[in-house]
């Protein structure tokens, strides 16, 4: 039998100083909100990745037994609350599955450009909350990146090339508010 480098050990969120936070202070933040104490709104989507964090990872919330073929050895693997917005947990298990299929699948053995596009404070709630002008502002910033390049082939006569784009929008900062003044 080959022995494992690492051993599978089960994470514990409900052991971790965010978890503890959250959970201590979520009813809290709910009933200041509610009550208008704060002069914040949380909206619906805000209150799912929140509620569902304080769910992701815990056995008494949901599981599923996986069991080895071969050596009959079962675990418990706690349901994930697979949130887009919050969870480390989730975050980094998504940033690491995607940036494996792009290296692997999606990137060519090609040099590669990093662009950033950063749009105005003013500009920024607007666009967290409204995905098709969000869109429509990715379609514009990407086709003109990718016009000056095309643009930039012609002028040296290469006639072969495609250029591409993979578009990440990042709204947070780092202390996880919205990345705006407010």
């Amino acid at each position: 039998m080959a022995v494992l480098a690492h051993a599978y050990a089960r994470h514990h969120p409900e052991q971790t100083t965010l978890y503890e936070v959250v959970r201590d202070n979520l009813a809290t933040l709910y009933a200041a909100v509610d009550e208008g104490a704060l002069s914040i709104t949380l909206p619906a989507f805000v209150r799912k990745e929140l509620d569902g964090f304080l769910d992701c990872g815990l056995l008494c919330r949901g599981f599923a037994r996986l069991k080895c073929a071969h050596c009959n050895e079962s675990r418990l693997v706690a349901f994930s609350c697979k949130g887009r917005g919050f969870c480390p947990s989730c975050l980094g298990r998504r940033m690491a599955s995607t940036a494996a299929n792009l290296v692997e699948h999606v990137l060519p053995p090609a040099p590669l450009r990093q662009w950033v596009l950063t749009v105005p404070f003013a500009w920024r709630a607007r666009l967290a909350y409204d995905g098709e002008l969000l869109s429509a502002v990715t379609r514009v910033c990407t086709s003109s990146i990718l016009g000056f390049y095309t643009d930039r082939m012609k002028k040296e006569g290469l006639t072969h090339g495609q250029g591409g784009a993979v578009v990440v929008v990042q709204r947070t900062s780092s202390d996880l508010k919205l990345n705006s003044r407010s």
